[in-house]
């Protein structure tokens, strides 16, 4: 088993105390037991390191170690996810082809490319090496796939799209099928082909049981290092700059363009042909009705400002109130227009 000695040195961290125990498994902070290494990035759980059964921390370099062996790094969260990585390394994949896989003519195979069972290899497809294509995953002709990519089971790639290196997709994502787009002409419903492909850069992760479209005409573009949660729909002729995160259930209408480092918290929504700047926030369950500039925090439906947002809730959240309050006002004017009358009697 690795020493606490020895993850440091992986994780480039310097080691608080007893660095020749041993560390046999990770743990949650309010979890574990001998052997358990967690860490500590929030100071909000500090109050819980203190109890933690696990033997060691990852923690900042100021923070409290509670009397545990402690490894001190700049960024705990970075740290502990080089220590799974060292802890729990993937299982290798032995290059080659399954027997029962299917590839097309002209298929261009780099060095140590596994391919697994029931695989379908499309023509004139190139993958790259070191790439992993895993069972059941369809790659649709005149694709091209990086080197060091990984395709889960059951990932369809369609005809001529193009994946850049060190991608991941996971398990039922679909990659290219058609964009939503049609004509209406007397009360019919006329398809528009859709021409375009798909095109991902390098490092990008996209979770399962997502779809990517390709464009019309043109590219459907998702930048270098953009992670992409579950359950993600992503329309034709949308263009995704580099370092995004979306999370689960996020969905963009057609045409929309996003800059780089823009964040979109679960179930929001982004109209059709938007511009959202670099670097914007957008909370969970937003509805995106208009272009965002650069660096904004946005919430709610339709999407506002974050500040004009928390002042908006705050007023609806007082509606109970003011309605009681107005009742009770209706009542006291009711009955002082009803005493005139009654003297007048």
């Amino acid at each position: 088993m690795p020493t606490l000695a020895q993850i440091a040195e992986v994780v480039g961290g310097e080691v608080d105390g007893d660095g020749s125990i041993e560390i046999t498994h990770a743990c949650e902070i309010t979890s574990g037991s001998t052997g358990g290494i967690t860490f500590l990035a929030d100071p909000k759980h500090d109050r819980d390191l203190a109890s933690s059964p696990a033997s060691a921390i990852i923690l900042k370099a100021d923070a409290e170690s509670h009397g545990k062996p402690a490894i001190r790094v700049a960024n705990p969260a970075k740290a502990f996810a080089d220590a799974l990585a060292f802890l729990y390394p993937e299982v290798p994949y032995l290059s080659g082809v399954h027997s029962s896989a299917t590839l097309g003519r002209g298929v261009k195979l780099g060095r140590e490319v596994c391919i697994g069972p029931c695989a379908v290899i499309g023509n004139e497809v190139t993958i790259g090496k070191g790439s992993i294509i895993e069972a059941g995953v369809s790659v649709g002709s005149g694709t091209t796939i990086g080197s060091r990519v990984r395709l889960h089971p059951n990932v369809v790639i369609y005809d001529g799209m193009r994946l850049g290196d060190e991608v991941i997709i996971h398990s039922g994502t679909i990659i290219g099928a058609d964009g939503y787009g049609y004509v209406t002409e007397e009360n019919v419903h006329h398809k528009i082909p859709q021409v375009g492909r798909v095109v991902i850069g390098n490092r990008v992760e996209i979770g399962a049981n997502s779809a990517v479209d390709r464009s019309t005409i043109g590219d459907t573009i998702i930048g270098d290092g953009t992670k992409i949660d579950n359950l993600v729909h992503i329309a034709h002729n949308v263009k995704i700059g580099s370092g995004c995160l979306f999370a689960g259930m996020v969905g963009i209408a057609g045409s929309t363009t996003i800059g780089n480092f823009v964040t979109l918290a679960g179930q929001v929504g982004v109209a059709d042909h938007l511009t959202i700047g670099d670097r914007v926030v957008v909370a969970a369950k937003a509805a995106v009705r208009q272009s965002i500039p650069a660096g904004r925090f946005y919430a709610g439906d339709p999407a506002v400002e974050h500040q004009k947002w928390l002042r908006q809730y705050g007023a609806i959240k007082q509606l109970p109130e003011l309605t009681r309050r107005l009742r009770k006002l209706e009542a006291s004017l009711a009955r002082l227009e009803k005493a005139p009358q009654e003297e007048g009697d």
